[in-house]
């Protein structure tokens, strides 16, 4: 019975490290991936559109502000830290659901090495680049996809409440 005991215990006091270990890394890979720097790159690349987004909204509800980006800035600097501290503590649980154990520390030991650092120091960069280009490429796409949009909604009867939407449409997008 004692040699059962102390098997047991053994078998346990190693698997605790191994599990600790995993939860290491499970921090490692949040601190590295979802991080305050990561998110005021994106939110840099979509500036344009959160800026324009929030004057709409603003002039839908009779307001104006004096000078938005400065506007965007302060309520950035306010937003960040908690929002950073929030999607840290989701992003565990979400990683903890989609890794296994052993990709967690496998990824975790990538990110450790200098071609691992290289991505995560050029991550911002890239998606701002990205952001940029998906902007662009998300422009096209919708004035190409505006003449088969017509003809759908002609084709299965989509209507508007609004009289002459349709010809307001087409004016719009020179069909």
């Amino acid at each position: 019975m004692r040699k059962l005991l102390t098997a047991t215990s053994l078998c346990l006091a190693l698997a605790a490290p191994a599990y600790a270990d995993v939860e290491e890394d499970l921090d490692y890979l949040v601190e590295q991936q979802v991080n305050r720097t990561m998110f005021e790159a994106a939110l840099t690349a979509q500036r344009p559109l959160i800026i324009g987004a929030l004057e709409n909204e603003f002039r839908n509800m009779g307001m104006s502000v004096s000078d938005m980006d400065h506007f965007f800035d302060i309520f950035i600097d306010e937003f960040i830290e908690e929002f950073t501290e929030t999607m840290q503590v989701q992003a565990r649980e979400i990683y903890a659901q989609a890794y296994t154990e052993q990709e967690i520390i496998d990824i975790a030991a990538f990110l450790r090495t200098p071609s691992g650092q290289a991505m995560i120091a050029k991550t911002p960069e890239l998606m701002q680049q990205g952001a940029a280009h998906g902007q662009i490429a998300g422009m096209r796409a919708g004035e190409n996809a505006m003449p088969r949009v017509m003809q759908r909604i002609e084709r299965e009867g989509i209507e508007f409440e609004t009289p002459g939407i349709l010809d307001q449409l087409r004016r719009s997008f020179d069909l």
